[in-house]
């Protein structure tokens, strides 16, 4: 949670990093690229850390063995305090075997005062599952919208990954790229990956001209 950069969601981050009692839902709804896999991440990390019973999944990467992904998050929902995360929850396969299972881990997470924390493109408002009970449950959560980092922001992420890797990146650089360059996040942090790849094989420090032959803008 440290590294996530908050930009304008101090109010969600604050409701994540705050003391729960009894049972939570939360629904975080943002476009793609806009931080919300890194918060729901670092938010099971944490929970793990403090010994809670805990599971991530990503709705958009289940493969055939779906059904036993979400088996273990059901067993995982009956432990007390427990967290289940699920991120990219529109991608989950609409059908009644699925919403019937993610009304069981609601309900085993109720019983033992654990929490949920969802994550979709929309609102729970603007999604509509087969199961009535099922949108009662989800449209009663903790709601919240994802904004999207500006440039600064953005700018505060590229610099802290460079960091990480042991270099600072030049302001001229980032002013560059930043105004050039494209404006999603997640590309953004794969083409710094090709930048610091580029610069250990040159040899060189990372310059605009270096941007340009790498990034061809």
């Amino acid at each position: 949670m440290d590294n996530f950069v908050v930009g304008e969601n101090l109010e969600l981050v604050a409701f994540l990093r705050s003391p729960k009692a009894g049972f939570r839902g939360i629904w975080i709804s943002g476009p793609r690229s806009s931080g919300r896999s890194h918060l729901l991440q670092a938010h099971c990390r944490g929970a793990l850390q403090s010994g809670r019973q805990t599971i991530y999944l990503d709705c958009a990467q289940l493969a055939l063995d779906a059904s036993a992904q979400i088996q273990r998050a059901i067993n995982v929902a009956s432990a007390s305090d427990a967290l289940v995360v699920l991120d990219n929850l529109g991608q989950l396969r609409r059908d009644q075997q699925q919403e019937e299972a993610l009304m069981l881990i609601y309900q085993s997470l109720y019983a033992v005062d654990g929490e949920i924390l969802v994550c979709h493109e929309q609102s729970a408002r603007g999604v509509e599952f087969d199961l009535p009970d099922l949108n009662s449950r989800m449209r009663g959560f903790a709601h919240f919208a994802l904004v999207p980092l500006r440039d600064e922001g953005k700018a505060e992420v590229l610099t802290q990954r460079a960091r990480a890797k042991g270099y600072d990146l030049p302001d001229a650089v980032l002013e560059y790229w930043l105004r050039r360059g494209p404006r999603d996040l997640s590309t953004l942090v794969r083409d710094l990956e090709r930048l610091d790849q580029a610069t250990l094989t040159h040899q060189r420090l990372l310059t605009v001209p270096l941007l340009k032959q790498v990034l061809g803008y």
